[in-house]
């Protein structure tokens, strides 16, 4: 056989699975921009870099995300990764024990040791 030809069956048996992939890429990249594009103002977001927020503006490149403590932030609508669902504002009661030990209050600089041993 022509070695041109046999490098060429190699260059192409390579190519098509990188393709096939391409294709796949490509059409979740359509899905994730259909899906930003369709948040508006209301609803709460994660960005690419881990910050929550809540859409207060919108515009076609740009929103203005709010944090829980109020502050805003522009961020380019490419930033969004998600929508998530909105978090509840008051935490849950926790019975802290002291008898518990640091574990149970997350506090281990503050604790003394104990002699369980």
């Amino acid at each position: 056989m022509d070695p041109i030809f046999m490098l060429l069956v190699i260059f192409a048996v390579m190519m098509i699975p990188m393709l096939l992939m391409s294709k796949k890429q490509r059409k979740a990249q359509r899905e994730q921009q259909e899906r930003v594009a369709a948040l508006g103002v209301g609803d709460e977001v994660r960005t690419h870099s881990g910050f929550y927020g809540l859409i207060v503006e919108a515009d076609d490149e740009i929103v203005i995300l709010e944090t829980e403590s109020g502050a805003q932030t522009k961020w380019a609508r490419a930033a969004i990764a998600m929508a998530v669902e909105p978090t509840d504002e008051t935490p849950e009661d926790s019975d802290d024990d002291p008898e518990d030990g640091p574990s149970a209050s997350g506090d281990f600089l503050n604790s003394t040791p104990s002699n369980d041993r």
